[in-house]
């Protein structure tokens, strides 16, 4: 579902007050779930974890990520962005010897801009030859292939190419692949979109999670072969998502990745000497909830056994105390 093309101007006259992370951000995973995301906007590593659970700060966040460039009027500069972008797809679609669909084709799918508050958002979707088609795809032009694109909870439409003397939005390219550089990831179609998250979608606690759900698109590939059969594939994102721009400096580890880095550090501080040796087994570490635990047990085995040993003292005592007066006659009891 396409939205009017006037979205494209206000988002690109907005642009100053797109709120995105400029800074690498090192996230756990209740970040991504649960913690809003405009209140992780604008903070460094040094203070995310004074950044996490502070909603309140959200609205005073803005920031746009420094591998995006703006011309003096505050638009995207698509030049700098085309080469940025395509320079990062290509190195990480490099890698692929093969397609997860029968195509041939891979989508590398960036935002250069998202405003958490409006919702509104610009997207960059590229079509790269990596590997050759097989099955129904074999014979068909690279040329014949449509790209299919569906958000859930959000709406969008494809910006015009530009106009002479104008550098509002991109054109649409269509290439050849170069039989020369058939290692080489072959741009095939790139577009830009600008879209507008649902209103009943927008919220203020939006997680990095939620966002990501409204702003990644399902992708179909469809075509038409020689014989006129309609064929068609869907295509996983997960191959080149978020390499520049939007979510492109979050780093997101678990809990047990975060203890590996940490660990990590520690080992590379004490090669170079800029971390003293402590001997282990000194210092708790970390909190001690087994010794917590262990220790409460103790405790109240201590008390329990102490209030037992205290009450057979009394109870020996008393004994013996009546064994006394059993042996003792009557006339050690007259008074005189």
């Amino acid at each position: 579902m396409l939205a009017k093309f006037n979205l494209a101007a206000s988002l690109l006259a907005a642009t100053t007050l797109a709120q995105v992370p400029h800074a690498a951000s090192v996230l756990r995973t209740d970040d991504v779930l649960s913690t809003p995301y405009a209140s992780l906007l604008g903070f460094g590593d040094d203070t995310m974890a004074v950044a996490r659970g502070l909603d309140e700060r959200a609205t005073g966040n803005s920031s746009i990520p420094s591998d995006v460039k703006l011309l003096p009027d505050g638009s995207l500069d698509f030049t700098a962005w085309n080469n940025l972008t395509n320079a990062a797809c290509q190195a990480r679609l490099a890698s692929l010897t093969r397609t997860s669909n029968p195509s041939g084709d891979c989508i590398c799918y960036n935002l250069p801009m998202l405003d958490v508050t409006t919702g509104m958002f610009e997207a960059d979707l590229r079509l790269y030859r990596v590997s050759d088609p097989r099955d129904d795809f074999v014979g068909v032009p690279p040329s014949e292939i449509q790209v299919g694109v569906v958000y859930k909870g959000a709406s969008v439409t494809p910006m015009k190419p530009v106009t002479s003397g104008s550098s509002s939005s991109p054109p649409v390219n269509i290439t050849k692949r170069d039989s020369s550089s058939s290692n080489t990831p072959t741009l095939l179609q790139s577009y830009m979109l600008v879209g507008q998250i649902d209103k009943d979608q927008m919220k203020n606690n939006l997680s990095i999670a939620d966002l990501e759900a409204l702003v990644m698109p399902t992708l179909t590939l469809s075509a038409v072969t020689s014989t006129g059969a309609r064929i068609s594939s869907n295509v996983s994102l997960n191959e080149a998502v978020f390499l520049v721009g939007v979510f492109s400096k979050d780093v997101i580890l678990s809990d047990f990745a975060a203890a590996q880095q940490a660990v990590s550090l520690q080992q590379a501080g004490l090669k170079n000497g800029t971390v003293a040796f402590v001997l282990p087994g000194v210092n708790l570490m970390i909190f001690p909830t087994g010794l917590v635990i262990t220790g409460t047990w103790l405790l109240i085995g201590l008390a329990v056994y102490g209030f037992g040993t205290y009450e057979r003292i009394q109870h020996v005592t008393a004994y013996k105390r009546r064994a006394m007066h059993a042996t003792r006659d009557n006339a050690a009891y007259r008074t005189f």
